[in-house]
């Protein structure tokens, strides 16, 4: 197989390995330890800032539980791959580090200006922020790919909840007759 198939291969891979940490996080069972440390991203406000704080770049997040969401859900994966695949993880894992010291926080992920058609394919901007409203829906990273696959997107969850009203009304229009 080809570098760039391989490429291609594993960072669908990562991205499905993250997208279901992320689902498992967002998840209400008793001893959740992925949701205790996640509930932290949820509290993150815009700030407009252009710079990364200097923690980011030695990849500590504000706190334990923000870094450790981080590592499980993106990082550490990729250190797995480095044994099986070098090349292959090595380009993903600058890909992951220049992404999220330098382009995620305000740049792109908690970004409110980012709209329109480059949101339907990346899950940034308003994307991103519609799944901090409602974290049913919109939970992909890097690519919207996922959520269209599993029906996740805040368009499918909308449209979900349209028909189980049309469904409850029905039920109770045929009660009383």
């Amino acid at each position: 197989m080809t570098f760039t198939l391989k490429l291609v291969a594993y960072f669908l891979l990562w991205t499905l390995y993250s997208y279901g940490i992320h689902y498992v996080a967002h998840m209400r069972f008793r001893g959740n330890f992925l949701r205790a440390i996640h509930v932290r991203h949820h509290r993150y406000e815009y700030s407009g800032r252009k710079w990364p704080p200097i923690g980011d770049y030695f990849f500590w997040f504000g706190s334990w539980k923000g870094t450790l969401d981080v590592w499980i859900t993106f990082t550490l994966p990729l250190i797995v791959l480095l044994f099986f695949e070098p090349e292959v993880a090595a380009v993903l894992l600058v890909f992951h580090y220049v992404y999220e010291v330098f382009l995620s926080r305000d740049v792109l992920d908690h970004n409110p200006n980012i709209k329109g058609w480059i949101t339907r394919f990346i899950p940034i901007g308003e994307y991103h922020l519609k799944h901090h409203k409602d974290f049913r829906c919109n939970l992909s990273f890097f690519i919207t790919l996922w959520d269209y696959l599993f029906g996740m997107t805040d368009v499918h969850l909308q449209e979900k909840r349209r028909l189980l009203r049309e469904s409850a009304d029905r039920s109770s229009l045929t009660e009383h007759e």
